[in-house]
């Protein structure tokens, strides 16, 4: 609990306000500390005098400081956006800031304290609580008015007054806290929820302990209690059949009694009054918590802790109640003693026992050190070894080496050792690359899969990886504290009153202020100069000042109001200003005229560029910076949704389809090996809008058999691949798609050809596209690996989410029933990366070690021959037929065109030859011998 010292109750701050003791301030460390994140709100406690002590990087300075009570903002708490932004949570949370940290006034009430709260959230800086939360036990409790209480001792009540404006409490007891003045019906003392009962029919309150027999327990959750007297006289009426005639109706109410206009404006002025007046502290806090867990004498205390508190775990239902060794010694006095002589004065010194050994009666000394062993290890410490003097293994062979050969014979064996007598473990650049890398991928330490890779020893890549990561952090924190700059309120320069931005209206623009400070919020008046500024959030070009961008906002720089709201109230506002919707057409047109004038040649406007339509993917025109476009057919994608890399970006741009016709190295015939060969029936039935002369289904890539596959269909079907996930080409693994997903029936085009994939709800099985043409859902969604698996499972992050990256289609009728899902093409703002290009990435790419792709290719036909073979064998042994009549596995030919070489053999339907691949495929006839 803060007690405040301090003479000083107001200080004036660097836009001109005055603060005073119990105001509310803006609280924002320098730009560079902060990240960008919004004000913090807070109220001042007291004022204390400056920091004296010497810490590196700060210089000594008797700059006044501000103890602040911080309040927090839901969306701190939770993570997600709030649509209130006026709403804070109280705590009881301190912090010590220099002055010029505070950068303005602000007003918070409590929502009960303001009539009428739509006014009031439309006044700047004006803000409410309602609710408090405890940052330790991660709690919200209600805050309510001390005078709204009824519920507790008068003198407790009163008490509480002169000390506190609220009260915390769980939600459960409020209710109790604003009913009436429960009483115990036996002794007339107050009665506590915790320690009372109410009886259901008369409504009286008695304490547990007063009845007889005492209560042991209250009722269970869902029954009632009933008095003695109540039970009795229930019993008589239920005898004399009373209840025949009773009624639930309730009782008929009196005549209401309507104050006078005057009395009605008394109360009003009152309550205006009290909702006025500052609110009453105690030692610096306006609230203390009085709930379930607290005990209403021990309020009175001016000592008594305020914060929340939870159900205590301390006690005999919880420990074994062990006399403490005091206790313990008396009664052993008492046991063996005189019993007469009453408990002994003497108390024996825990662990001391009585004998010639004394404290080592339960000690057994295995060795003692010698006298000029600390001496022994100072000159060890100074020896220049291959590892520093802290290392664990220089210590024990040290310690070792003094055991066995003597202080001088171990200096000299110390001295002796080489870098190959420790155990170091140096790792190579590459095998530190591939450390980096696998620990990156699967976001933890694989010791045995690392090993093997690395081909060490577990050991060692465990004890490189806390090394490894130690020298990290040491570089990071030295990098740090070299660019961490003498905080502004600490400086002695005159300019230190000016630094950090004071907002509110009131900015003092310094003319010497530097753009390039990092200390500061607001870019110096030499940025609007260079060019001309845009605000990231409502586009805007006008405006004197401009705020720089947080780092969740992709832009330099924000306008006045934008920046201000943004750093007040947590919010950004993308509604586009009016300059930036319209353009200034007589202004144009003002500047040529006298550009013509001048010239004195009206020169000819060139033809604007033609527009740049949206991404033929995810239907998005941002963010253009990666927007590319064919030179040939003006196929337009972000580099993202297509797989472009970055240096193909270009004017010079082609897509696959128009680079292939130039190398000829694909089929000319752009056509999915993975949909049905006509769609023409689903497109007619489901008539979907042709938006644009490009859509999703215009995005193909080369397989690796020199054929086309759509992007949707090769990500969401599972045996497919990609070489290079960045490009998203070439797509493998196509052999290997199970033989199910072939011979299912499309549920919409009700086509058995193509690959199809299934709903996550129900059976139905369909086409990548024909589900994308009906407006079928897709997205990605997480799951948790499941517990016992011995393969390794791959950890994707995207967002706010981490786990098993799960690729998801959903039909129309459990769409809405799903949990929401990630759009393909959603942004994640931290990667720069769409959800798509994680999910590549991370499950859709050949692994770096395994073969070149032509062999990967060679290796499983080979595979799927073989099991050609065995089917073949396997149905001529069930057909009961001659060993000799069985086809061998080599030299096969074609029965229907001759050839002897195909990607693929066939059995023949009537099991007495072998078709290749093609001819199986176009159902070609036998020809003639």
């Amino acid at each position: 609990m803060v007690i405040p010292t301090f003479a000083t109750t107001s200080a004036k701050l660097a836009n001109g306000e005055v603060v005073h003791v119990n105001d509310h301030v803006y609280m924002s460390p320098p730009w560079s500390d902060r990240d960008g994140t919004p004000y913090t709100i807070a109220r001042i406690i007291e004022f204390l005098p400056g920091s004296s002590t010497p810490k590196k990087g700060v210089r000594q300075s008797a700059d006044l400081r501000v103890r602040l009570s911080l309040y927090y903002r839901p969306s701190d708490i939770s993570g997600r956006a709030n649509s209130d932004a006026r709403l804070l949570l109280a705590a009881i949370h301190t912090a010590v800031e220099p002055l010029s940290s505070v950068r303005g006034r602000c007003h918070v009430r409590h929502k009960d304290k303001i009539d009428d709260l739509l006014a009031w959230k439309r006044n700047p800086d004006s803000f409410y609580f309602v609710k408090f939360f405890d940052p330790y036990i991660k709690r919200e409790y209600e805050v309510v008015r001390t005078s709204s209480v009824n519920n507790i001792p008068p003198h407790v009540k009163e008490v509480l007054l002169q000390r506190y404006e609220y009260l915390i409490a769980e939600k459960e007891m409020v209710p109790d806290l604003l009913d009436a003045y429960h009483a115990c019906c036996v002794c007339s003392n107050w009665a506590a929820s915790l320690d009372s009962v109410a009886c259901q029919i008369c409504k009286q309150y008695y304490h547990m302990a007063c009845l007889n027999p005492p209560l042991a327990a209250k009722p269970a959750k869902g029954y009632s209690w009933s008095c003695l007297s109540c039970v009795m006289q229930h019993r008589r009426d239920v005898e004399s059949e009373k209840y025949r005639f009773a009624t639930n109706a309730p009782a008929p109410a009196g005549p209401r009694q309507s104050k006078s206009g005057a009395a009605r404006a008394k109360d009003k002025a009152a309550k205006a009054h009290a909702n006025d007046r500052p609110d009453v502290t105690y030692r610096g806090w306006p609230w203390r918590y009085f709930g379930l867990y607290t005990h209403a004498e021990d309020t009175l205390d001016p000592d008594d802790q305020i914060f929340p508190r939870a159900v205590t775990r301390v006690g005999p239902k919880f420990q074994a109640t062990v006399p403490t060794w005091e206790e313990q010694q008396a009664q052993a006095h008492h046991a063996f003693g005189d019993p007469e002589a009453g408990p002994s004065r003497l108390v024996v010194e825990r662990g001391y026992d009585p004998d010639p050994r004394k404290h080592e009666a339960t000690i057994d000394v295995l060795s003692r050190p010698a006298d000029d062993l600390e001496a022994y290890m100072q000159d060890v410490a100074k020896l220049n070894l291959a590892v520093p003097s802290h290392d664990v293994e220089r210590l024990n062979r040290a310690i070792s080496a003094y055991t066995t050969l003597g202080r001088d014979a171990a200096l000299q064996f110390m001295r002796r050792l080489k870098p190959a007598d420790f155990h170091v473990i140096t790792f190579t650049k590459d095998e530190t690359e591939a450390f980096e890398h696998h620990f990156e991928r699967y976001g933890d330490l694989e010791v045995i899969e690392l090993s093997r890779q690395l081909k060490k020893r577990p050991g060692d890549v465990l004890r490189f990886h806390y090394v490894h990561g130690n020298k990290k952090l040491k570089a990071e924190n030295e990098a740090a504290r070299q660019h961490r700059k003498v905080h502004a309120a600490l400086g002695r320069t005159p300019s230190a009153k000016t630094l950090g931005a004071p907002s509110l209206g009131k900015i003092r623009r310094a003319a010497d202020s530097d753009a390039s400070d990092d200390e500061v919020s607001l870019y110096g008046p030499a940025y609007a100069d260079d060019g001309t500024p845009q605000c990231a959030a409502c586009a805007t070009k006008l405006g004197n000042v401009w705020w720089r961008c947080p780092r969740i906002l992709h832009g330099e720089a924000m306008c006045e109001t934008c920046g201000s709201n943004y750093r007040k109230y947590g919010v950004i506002s993308f509604t586009k200003a009016e300059d930036s919707k319209l353009p200034n057409k007589d202004k144009a047109a003002g500047k040529r005229a006298k550009s013509d004038a001048a010239s004195g040649t009206a020169t000819p406007v060139p033809a604007a560029p033609p527009k740049l339509p949206p991404c033929a993917c995810c239907r998005r025109m941002e963010p253009k910076a990666t927007m590319a476009r064919c030179k040939t057919c003006t196929f337009s994608v972000h580099a993202g949704c297509y797989g472009i890399l970055p240096e193909a970006m270009g004017p010079g741009w082609e897509c696959e389809l128009c680079l292939n016709v130039t190398v000829e190295g694909n089929n000319l015939e752009p056509r999915c090996v993975l949909c049905p060969r006509d769609q023409a029936a689903v497109a007619a039935r489901v008539k979907r809008k042709q938006t644009a002369d490009f859509d999703l289904l215009s995005a193909l890539k080369p397989t690796e058999g020199c054929q086309w596959a759509h992007v949707l269909c090769s990500a969401w079907i599972p045996e497919c691949q990609y070489t290079s996930a960045a490009t998203l080409k070439a797509v493998e693994r196509i052999s290997l798609i199970a033989r199910e997903r072939f011979e299912a029936t499309c549920t919409i085009c009700a086509q058995p050809d193509g690959a199809k994939i299934g709903c996550g709800q129900c059976d139905a099985m369909f086409h990548p596209s024909c589900a994308w043409m009906a407006g079928y859902r897709f997205g990605f969604q997480f799951a948790l690996a499941k517990a016992g698996r011995r393969e390794a499972v791959t950890i994707a992050r995207f967002k706010d989410e981490t786990g098993v990256m799960i690729s998801s289609c959903y039909c129309k009728a459990h769409a809405a029933d799903e949990a929401p899902l990630f759009d393909m093409y959603e942004l994640d703002p931290e990667l720069n990366e769409t959800a798509l290009q994680v999910y590549t990435a991370s499950y859709k790419t050949v692994q770096a070690h395994d073969s070149f792709a032509l062999l990967r290719k060679a290796q499983r036909l080979d595979a799927l021959d073989a099991i050609d073979a065995a089917r073949a064998a396997a149905a001529a042994s069930a057909a009961t037929a001659p060993a000799a009549d069985v086809k061998p596995t080599l030299g096969k030919a074609c029965a229907a065109c001759g050839i002897d070489v195909s990607p693929r053999w066939h059995a023949d339907g009537q099991g007495e030859g072998w078709r290749c691949h093609q001819c199986h495929h176009f159902g070609r006839i036998e020809v003639d011998a």
